[in-house]
């Protein structure tokens, strides 16, 4: 394991770092399904910190299925099948670490399922103020030029719809999959016209909620999400 040498000059952070330092070594591989972690005393001269700090840590990883503790067995690395993929830290190191389609085929499916649900529950309660909010919204993502300020503008169009829609699990998991996912290398920051091509997807399905054509909406919301987003920048 490789130390973290400063990770004593930052006593509030200490157990999450940690456990975050060793969720990526479970994740890349280092540590195997059905193996020990090293003992404490290990990891805390790995790490340059205290055994209670450790402790601390592993119950953090323990929580998301990636380790089991057992009184005088150690502490063992679980299968994949067990791991929380929808805590951040495990969605976003093993999205940055393994680069497979696969994982990222599932984020996408989960949020364009998620979405496309939402956007059923909201389109009979959508009102003419929310109409014009929408509007309004996709004005202003015309407007901008920085990929920051395009990015929140964006996000508050989808938050008009996810409020409307009244489903608060479906919201939470959603921003979850979209910031986190937004901090992997390897997808990079989508450019401003990027988010210009989305925007006339978002034109499209606010015409087609005002017409009532609901199915034709869900489908093009649909295929924004399969096709614009989580694409690897780096090819």
């Amino acid at each position: 394991m490789t130390p973290r040498a400063r990770l004593a000059n930052r006593p509030v952070r200490l157990s999450r770092e940690v456990a975050v330092a060793v969720t990526r070594e479970i994740i890349t591989g280092a540590f195997l399904p059905g193996t020990n972690l090293p003992p404490e005393q290990a990891l805390c001269a790995a790490f340059g910190v205290s055994r209670p700090v450790v402790r601390e840590a592993i119950k953090l990883v323990e929580r998301n299925g990636l380790v089991r503790v057992r009184a005088g067995e150690g502490t063992r690395v679980l299968p994949r099948e067990g791991w929380n993929l929808l805590d951040p830290d495990v969605l976003r190191i093993a999205m940055e670490t393994e680069r497979s389609s696969v994982l990222r085929d599932d984020v996408v499916a989960m949020r364009a399922d998620l979405e496309v649900g939402m956007l059923r529950r909201a389109a009979p309660k959508l009102t003419e103020d929310d109409f014009a909010a929408l509007e309004r919204q996709l004005d202003v993502i015309d407007t901008l030029g920085d990929s920051d300020a395009l990015h929140n503008a964006d996000r508050e169009f989808h938050a008009i719809l996810y409020r409307a829609s009244g489903n608060e699990i479906a919201r939470t998991i959603v921003l979850l999959l979209i910031a986190e996912t937004r901090s992997v290398s390897y997808l990079g920051v989508p450019a401003p016209e990027e988010f210009r091509v989305a925007n006339r997807a978002h034109r499209r399905i606010v015409a087609l909620l005002r017409q009532g054509d609901l199915d034709e909406a869900a489908d093009v919301l649909r295929r924004h999400i399969t096709t614009q987003w989580m694409v690897d920048r780096t090819r």
